[in-house]
């Protein structure tokens, strides 16, 4: 509602006002002046009334723009407490929110429910030779590598913490994991990244552990990390840079 709306009465009643006191037959008269007296004390009144209308409005507009940075700050520190600080993608807190929810989707419609583990390899060597700016440049590297994979909505990446990964697929049994798992591998060593400390090959190379789970309520979702980690040890095991996966015994 506009200013002017607002006091249109009382505009209404000061200029009918005024315009008898002037009238000729009124503005000699010694009676009136007490009126005038008080219509112009009720004007001065008017006027700081409308002032004070002014600046209350200013002051909501500054409140509600406030009100509007305010939430668009809450809103972007929302997404960072989600977001791994150095690589830019999902970070733990997100993955085991994310993981429990599909769990309990999953055990619903029955469909399986896969994780990835990954872990660079030998990244300490590469950490003490090129230094810790290049080797959070090669996390990042990697990080983008991992969630550029992806090609579902669906599917989340996260960094898992320090050199270690995480890649969650829903409604995806082991080989579709697996799929994934290989694609992966391809892109990082693409981006040849030069490691001439690594045993394994002259570029950073990862180990995966992989694998799938249909969620049911005697298992939690910690028991597919757990299979997932243990998939992971046995691909470091065998010798770095390459990919072990399983169903669980239930889903064999």
């Amino acid at each position: 509602m506009s200013e002017s709306s607002i006091f249109s009465k009382e505009t209404r009643v000061i200029e009918a006002a005024e315009a008898t006191a002037t009238r000729p037959d009124f503005s000699d008269n010694p009676l009136l002046q007490p009126y005038l007296d008080l219509l112009g004390e009720y004007k001065k009144l008017f006027r700081q009334t409308r002032r004070l209308v002014k600046m209350s409005d200013r002051m909501q507009r500054d409140l509600n723009e406030l009100n509007a940075e305010l939430q668009s700050h809450k809103e972007i520190l929302s997404k960072m407490s989600y977001m791994d600080g150095l690589t830019g993608i999902a970070n733990r807190r997100r993955f085991n929110e994310c993981i429990e929810s599909e769990w309990k989707r999953l055990m619903r419609s029955g469909k399986r429910l896969s994780v990835i583990l990954l872990d660079l390899d030998f990244f300490k060597q590469y950490n003490d030779h090129y230094g810790h700016s290049a080797g959070d440049t090669c996390l990042t590297q990697v990080a983008r590598a991992l969630a550029g994979t992806l090609k579902r909505p669906c599917d989340l990446a996260a960094r898992y913490g320090g050199e270690e990964f995480v890649v969650l697929l829903p409604e995806t049994d082991l080989a579709g994991a697996i799929t994934v798992a290989y694609e992966t591998q391809y892109n990082i060593q693409e981006l040849a990244l030069v490691h001439e400390y690594s045993p394994v090959a002259p570029v950073i190379t990862v180990s995966m552990g992989v694998t799938a789970m249909v969620p049911d309520a005697e298992r939690t979702y910690l028991d597919l990390i757990n299979a997932a980690d243990q998939q992971l040890y046995e691909a470091k095991e065998a010798g770095r840079n390459q990919i072990k996966g399983r169903t669980t015994e239930n889903d064999a």
